[in-house]
């Protein structure tokens, strides 16, 4: 009992003290610690060293040494025990879990002053290569494509999880410090998580806040707020973020033939046309042409505007020149016509099979001035500065998957994401019923990392660290997407095959909107000049 109540009093000065260090910036638990015990009772040293070192590491304190001096009497200290753990090496510790302590050195007293029994290091490394299959806890999110889960599951589980990039990644650093991992999908539907102002944390956050993980990850960008609460691994992907909007409109079918040519060229070749007509007119007023050699009737104005319209369309005129002059200027329409209709034949069927698409929205600039809703993760917004988030309204947040569900089923939505997560489901989101395509800007707006974030303090945090280095250098980050970005698309291109009879087909009135309506336009404006033909007809013969 007597050294119970004085094991209390030892750890209550201890956590008092440590409490008090850890409240300091330069406070960092994976450091070497020394922990000198003075007392004047006699004590159990193996038990007080458990005791000690225990309380020690719930507070993540692993490299430390506990000195504890003995005495042969009361007034001569002979010599100083050194006690130490290890938390994955028998006997000393299991997983993590304390089980006996171990006696690493001594300091012996001698009239020289004193000098270590042995010749070996106090602070040994810890975590060794080979963790000989020690769980390592990890909380994730369903996000692609870093964590893809099975889609035939209808409820998101731990169990659903099948690939992933980061879920490769985490494979790989778990077995490269052989430990066997052990993945957990948090509840909810908050991704990274934040603190309320209650003080409770939320999504995977809060996992490592409430000790239910080792290491979270879901395409967590780097942030200062996350490297001061928590530990922070390097780098291993760089995703290139930018702006995207619903993919332009295409051009109605019926204006196909008359996007051939711009407006301005449409008018020089109705000008050319009329003037040809008033030129073959001038040429008869002057006896350019003798009055024998073509009727009277070919020189009326209708007649000459026919004739040059038959030309330019390639058709037969109602009379044939005979003189010189007619043939050499008929002869150069033929020319010019030819050639603009070669032009407008061969442009017009590409624009009948595709007529293109309306003005895109294609930059910032662009983007700004238009009347979109913008969506995006609230995260992002500290990427921007507060002029340009102004400019940002009316505004949504939302997930990126939800974002792009907006952008993908309405026209007037934009949000801004990686691109890696656009080439995983673009492919699926557009093909739905309702969908439209997808369009992203040329540019980047930025590039951003991704990290996973451990416990502040974390003993695995420089083992983790080393591993996932090894995975960077070697590229396989950028590997692991491009292989689930291609089983993707081969997916796609398998589901395709199916409609793959649809693709081609015969054209259809759709295709040659143009053609009907300039011919109903034709039509109706022939009608209504036949119309007042015969009503300026019988007002005549009712004047007379």
């Amino acid at each position: 009992m007597y050294h119970k109540d004085l094991q209390d009093q030892v750890v209550i000065s201890l956590r008092e003290q440590i409490q008090k260090l850890e409240t300091f910036p330069a406070w960092n638990s994976r450091a070497k610690f020394v922990i000198l015990l003075l007392t004047e009772e006699a004590v159990d040293a193996r038990d007080v060293a458990k005791y000690v070192l225990q309380e020690l590491w719930k507070w993540k304190v692993m490299n430390a040494v506990l000195l504890l001096p003995t005495s042969t009497n009361k007034s001569n200290v002979s010599h100083v025990l050194m006690y130490t753990w290890f938390p994955y090496q028998l006997p000393s510790g299991l997983c993590g879990e304390l089980r006996d302590v171990i006696h690493v050195n001594s300091w012996i007293l001698d009239k020289d002053g004193g000098r270590f029994l042995q010749n070996s290091s106090l602070y040994p490394e810890k975590v060794p290569v080979d963790l000989k299959g020690c769980p390592i806890r990890a909380s994730t999110f369903e996000f692609h494509p870093f964590i893809i889960c099975d889609k035939h599951i209808a409820t998101v589980t731990n169990s659903s999880i099948i690939d992933g990039l980061e879920i490769r990644i985490m494979r790989s650093v778990a077995e490269g410090m052989n430990m066997s991992l052990i993945l957990r999908i948090p509840p909810g539907d908050d991704r990274g998580g934040i603190q309320l102002e209650n003080g409770i944390w939320t999504g995977l956050r809060a996992d490592i806040i409430y000790g239910k993980a080792d290491i979270v990850f879901a395409s967590l960008l780097r942030k200062l707020e996350d490297h001061l609460i928590f530990d922070d691994t390097i780098n291993y992907f760089t995703d290139r973020f930018t702006w995207f909007v619903a993919r332009a409109k295409p051009y109605p079918r019926w204006l196909a033939m008359a996007r051939v040519f711009d407006p301005m060229t449409w008018l020089v070749g109705f000008l050319v046309i009329i003037l040809s007509s008033i030129f073959m007119r001038i040429l008869y007023s002057f006896h350019t042409v003798k009055h024998k050699e073509v009727s009277h009737d070919y020189w009326r104005f209708a007649v000459c505007l026919s004739s040059i319209w038959a030309v330019f369309l390639g058709e037969g005129v109602p009379i044939m020149p005979c003189s010189l002059p007619l043939r050499m200027f008929f002869l150069s329409m033929i020319i010019y016509s030819l050639a603009v209709n070669t032009i407008f034949q061969t442009f017009f069927t590409s624009y009948v099979v595709n007529p293109g698409l309306l003005h895109q929205i294609s930059n910032v600039d662009e983007l700004v001035d238009s009347d979109l809703i913008y969506a995006f993760y609230y995260v992002l917004d500290k990427f921007f500065t507060a002029d340009f988030l102004q400019k940002l309204k009316p505004r949504v947040q939302c997930e990126p998957f939800k974002c792009l569900d907006y952008v993908a089923t309405q026209d007037n939505y934009a949000t801004f994401c990686g691109r890696a997560l656009l080439a995983y489901i673009v492919d699926e989101l557009v093909k739905q019923e309702g969908k439209h395509e997808i369009y992203a800007f040329r540019e980047d707006s930025f590039q951003l990392n991704s990290v996973m974030l451990m416990p502040k303090g974390s003993h695995l945090f420089d083992r983790v660290n080393m591993v996932m280095t090894h995975i960077v250098e070697a590229g396989l980050p950028n590997q692991f997407l491009k292989t689930i970005l291609d089983s993707r698309r081969i997916e796609a291109g398998i589901l395709a095959l199916e409609d793959l009879s649809g693709e081609y087909s015969a054209l259809s009135l759709s295709h040659l909107q143009g053609s009907f309506f300039f011919l109903l336009m034709g039509v109706t404006l022939g009608l209504i000049m036949f119309l007042l033909e015969v009503i300026t007809y019988y007002l005549i013969g009712y004047s007379k």
